[in-house]
């Protein structure tokens, strides 16, 4: 009996100094990690960053584990990376009751970094029906807050982001990019899914770099997402040659203190089927930003089946050249078949519709509906541009006649 009681009090003694390497719950044979809140920020902070740890290192990188978030609130005290994750799915365990991740009170990104989440090098990474909030309410105005942002993905390929909710950044909630750190130069971000997801009250989501030696993303596709209270704008730029290949389809874009779709550097872009509304300044604003590396951009635009309502200004292509001067000519601009209502340019003349800052060889303006275009500025293509189709548009339910340039 003595035996026996004293292995029970040994064995209560040692479960009562688990390390907090521990404090998440792995099965092997599931091939799972589960974590809850823990007792105290820090020790959620801690645990989180064990759990991804042994995700990272775990021998049997080739198969697919999952990461469970139980419900709860998990506050953070500082970043939590996840650097080289592979084949791994992060998701809430009850999709109903998603996990809440929230930066403490007093956050400062001098110590404690500016992301909840930062992924980075990883492929094959999903992230699925969680909840994130920032610090950023924008109760007195709508100025950024820099140090303020959410999820990143840098370097990575091959990645999901799903049904997932987004609240009260004062810079990007979602940023994907090429890592500042990665050893290729240009841009080695790839093959990201952006879908389904809510964005509110934030300031921007991005593809910006942080330095001039790497650029966005390219290969991504952005689905289904809605944006409310952007206080920036959803925005694609990049500072080097290779940010290409973007899907931008059936998004919501609601309410915006700034441009609605922002688009800086980037070639081959569809943009289709969306609705953008309650814009302030401009609702598609594609431009050249200027860069220390020079390079061409602006190939293979379609606008096409977009319906853009209650804006400053409706749709602006802007390929102007670089501060040195330099500038290429860009090919094939197709603007299609979109919906423009209650466009009220603060200046009283901008069009509507409007291609300038350089000329563009190959474009499209066709078979576009506008309506309640308060300056009567409807359509304009650069001068000196060749191959231009302007057809199939009307105003307010008449044929739209193009004016000779």
């Amino acid at each position: 009996m003595f035996r026996k009681s004293f292995r029970l009090s040994l064995l209560a003694l040692l479960l009562l100094h688990v390390p907090a390497s521990f404090a998440y719950q792995a099965d092997k044979t599931a091939h799972t990690v589960t974590v809850s809140p823990g007792a105290t920020p820090a020790a959620t902070t801690t645990d989180l960053r064990n759990a991804f740890g042994f995700l990272i290192s775990r021998p049997d990188k080739d198969t697919q584990w999952t990461m469970k978030f139980n419900p709860g609130k998990y506050t953070l005290t500082g970043q939590v990376m996840a650097s080289g994750l592979q084949n791994t799915i992060v998701t809430s365990s009850d999709p109903k009751n998603p996990a809440q991740l929230v930066k403490i009170a007093g956050w400062n990104s001098a110590t404690s970094a500016e992301y909840l989440l930062y992924f980075r090098m990883c492929q094959k990474v999903q992230l699925l029906g969680m909840e994130f909030y920032g610090q950023t309410d924008f109760a007195q105005n709508t100025n950024p807050f820099w140090p303020d942002q959410g999820v990143y993905f840098g370097s990575c390929n091959v990645v999901r982001v799903d049904g997932n909710k987004f609240y009260n950044f004062g810079n990007a909630a979602l940023r994907v990019v090429t890592d500042a750190r990665d050893p290729v130069p240009g841009v080695n971000s790839f093959k990201t899914m952006v879908s389904n997801n809510l964005f509110n009250n934030i300031y921007q989501t991005a593809t910006t770099a942080t330095d001039t030696l790497h650029g966005g993303t390219a290969q991504s596709t952005w689905l289904k997402n809605t944006f409310l209270n952007l206080r920036g704008s959803v925005k694609f730029a990049s500072r080097t040659s290779g940010a290409q290949h973007i899907e931008f389809w059936s998004n919501v874009i609601n309410g915006g203190d700034h441009f609605g779709l922002e688009i800086n550097n980037y070639t081959d872009f569809k943009i289709q089927n969306n609705i953008i509304q309650n814009i302030k300044e401009v609702a598609m604003n594609i431009y050249t930003a200027n860069v220390p590396n020079r390079f061409n951009w602006g190939d293979d635009f379609i606008i096409s089946g977009n319906t853009i309502k209650n804006v400053g200004r409706g749709i602006r292509y802007a390929h102007s050249p670089y501060s040195d001067g330099y500038q290429n000519i860009p090919k094939n601009l197709v603007i299609d078949s979109n919906v423009l209502t209650d466009v009220h340019d603060p200046l009283n003349f901008v069009p509507a519709i409007w291609v300038t800052g350089g000329k563009v060889d190959v474009a499209k303006i066709t078979n576009n509906k506008l309506s309640a275009i308060s300056n009567k500025q409807y359509l304009d293509v650069i001068a000196g541009s060749t191959n231009v189709s302007i057809k199939g548009n009307t105003v307010d339910g008449a044929a739209y006649v193009a004016k000779d340039k």
